[in-house]
């Protein structure tokens, strides 16, 4: 998938399935030392994550939100991948 001029592409993922991919415009997540937002053209960025809500707005403006154990999430070149152990 293309990636819109506000957008960035990620992949939430567990040891099980692929959650999620497509693109986004922003998502919000629960780093260990708080919450984080990453929008298009973030800096790189690795960052552990603890059990707490993921937001996430979609290139049509839509939300979806949902909770995710620890885990970790990475940023690089307008690519991220968010990565753990389970999502409800």
């Amino acid at each position: 998938m293309a990636t819109t001029d506000k957008g960035f592409e990620i992949d939430i993922v567990t040891p099980q399935k692929l959650f999620f991919s497509g693109e986004v415009t922003s998502i919000t997540a629960p780093g260990q030392d708080g919450l984080f937002q990453v929008m298009k053209n973030h800096a790189p960025l690795l960052s552990a994550l603890k059990t707490g809500k993921v937001k996430i707005v979609l290139a049509d403006k839509s939300e979806k939100s949902f909770t995710v154990a620890d885990g970790f999430f990475e940023v690089s070149g307008n690519k991220a991948i968010l990565l753990t152990e389970n999502i409800a």
